[in-house]
């Protein structure tokens, strides 16, 4: 995405006619997000309007780059999202775009192309879907952080799953984790990996061992005997910290967990070998999935916690600066926008452009962005049917690790559901009368 700044000139019948340096872009089509400066009233003489335009790539030509980094065939992509090779390649032309019932397969395609959460949210938006990530700031969470850092380090061993719902990324604020194990364990005494999406073992461990800086890792047993190595030649704890984790064919993460349990089950290397793996359903499996016999069933497991006051602060004062707040505000925002943080930006952006709007309106609003969870249900008979029951109720059971109602676990997962209560007393709700509303709408439309 690109950012220009020229000037422009507004005629009477609302017509903007702008001329845009030679050399910035190519001749094409593109999608332009405009910001207009005006002028001052009464200004003399009169100046042109000043406008900042976002150049925005197209789907086709944002899919198309992505899949020529990592070498991505149409039937690849069209296998992994449930599509069609036929419909990926009139995508990849620009013949015709993702419906909104596709937006579900659009991430799980940004999942396979391996982006980043902002190239992620720059795909989604391409495709006309919500973009998935809030660019959080580092600010957030100032208190949660080092404590999270201070529970890893009692544990034995101290390995830690680190669970997002969607809508946060894998894991939030990366940044300030790292920064966090920078000064805990030194710079370099932290690693940091995310898997690639691969299907061939070698190059999957290849590509961790340069991100960690190993030399000649060729496989799993080379990726290993590299770690051990690093762990040998430096008596102080070393921290690993794996985003994205999910990221990847099942196989693959599956052998990656089992290597790191394997080092951690070692008597030289569990206490010295401090790591926080990132994810969600899918990491939580490993968890429990198989009982006594899954793969880090020894790991102590950490939900990112909601959105309180404080957060919402920091973010009005990074995002929506001068925006007056008060508890009391806060308070119904948060319960407005179930603390989701798209939501919560929304209900912010609401206060901001439109402070005169009530309150009650708000629900109304948010419902267009909370529609994405259900849509995958749209043409499931007896989902949909299980769906209306369950919008009818507030309290949807007891939270259990995992969630045993296929349904619930996937709307848990897609953030429309949040945990209330501590210890035993934990059960499951609908996150906000958005979602609800949303999900009466998406069953009974089924052109959305």
């Amino acid at each position: 995405m690109k950012t220009i700044k020229t000037q422009a000139k507004i005629s009477a019948d609302g017509t903007l006619t702008a001329k845009i340096p030679t050399g910035h872009i190519s001749i094409g089509t593109y999608s332009l997000s405009l910001v207009i400066h005006e002028q001052p009233p009464n200004t003399e003489p009169p100046q042109p309007v000043v406008i900042t335009a976002e150049i925005m790539p197209t789907f086709a030509e944002l899919l198309t780059k992505y899949m020529r980094r990592i070498r991505a065939s149409g039937n690849a992509l069209a296998e992994e999202i449930g599509s069609t090779r036929e419909t990926v390649l009139k995508w990849m032309h620009g013949d015709s775009k993702p419906s909104q019932k596709s937006c579900p397969q659009i991430q799980k395609g940004a999942n396979f192309l391996r982006l980043t959460e902002q190239e992620s949210n720059l795909f989604l938006k391409a495709a006309g879907c919500a973009e998935p990530y809030l660019d959080l700031p580092q600010t957030l969470f100032r208190e949660y952080i080092p404590g999270l850092f201070a529970r890893l380090s009692r544990k034995n061993p101290p390995v830690m799953l680190l669970l997002t719902q969607a809508g946060w990324g894998e894991p939030p604020l990366r940044d300030a984790l790292l920064v966090q194990a920078t000064k805990q364990y030194s710079p370099e005494n932290v690693l940091h990996i995310q898997p690639p999406y691969s299907a061939k073992l070698n190059e999957y461990f290849s590509d961790l061992g340069e991100q960690c800086g190993f030399n000649g890792v060729e496989d799993d047993s080379g990726f290993e005997f590299a770690l051990k190595k690093r762990l040998d030649d430096n008596p102080k704890p070393l921290f690993l910290l794996v985003s994205r984790f999910e990221q990847g064919v099942p196989s693959l993460r599956e052998n990656l967990a089992g290597l790191l349990r394997s080092l951690s089950d070692e008597s030289r290397y569990c206490q010295r070998l401090h790591i926080i793996l990132c994810g969600g359903e899918e990491l939580q499996k490993l968890k429990y999935e198989k009982g006594d016999l899954s793969l880090l069933n020894h790991a102590t497991v950490e939900h990112w916690p909601e959105f309180g006051r404080d957060e919402v602060y920091a973010l009005r004062d990074d995002r929506f600066k001068g925006l007056l707040l008060d508890d009391a505000l806060v308070d119904d925002l948060l319960m407005i926008s179930g603390g989701h943080p798209q939501l919560l930006n929304e209900c912010l952006t609401l206060q901001q452009q439109q402070p005169h709007l009530p309150l009650k309106d708000y629900p109304e609003i948010l419902t267009q962005s909370a529609q994405a969870p259900f849509i995958p249900f749209i043409q499931d008979d007896s989902a949909k049917q299980q769906l209306s029951e369950y919008l009818q109720q507030q309290d949807l059971g007891k939270f259990t690790q995992p969630i045993y109602s296929n349904l619930l676990r996937q709307l848990y997962w897609k953030n429309a559901l949040v945990v209330r209560g501590e210890n035993w007393n934990k059960r499951l709700f609908w996150r906000c009368d958005a979602f609800v509303m949303a999900g009466i709408l998406v069953g009974e439309n089924d052109e959305i």
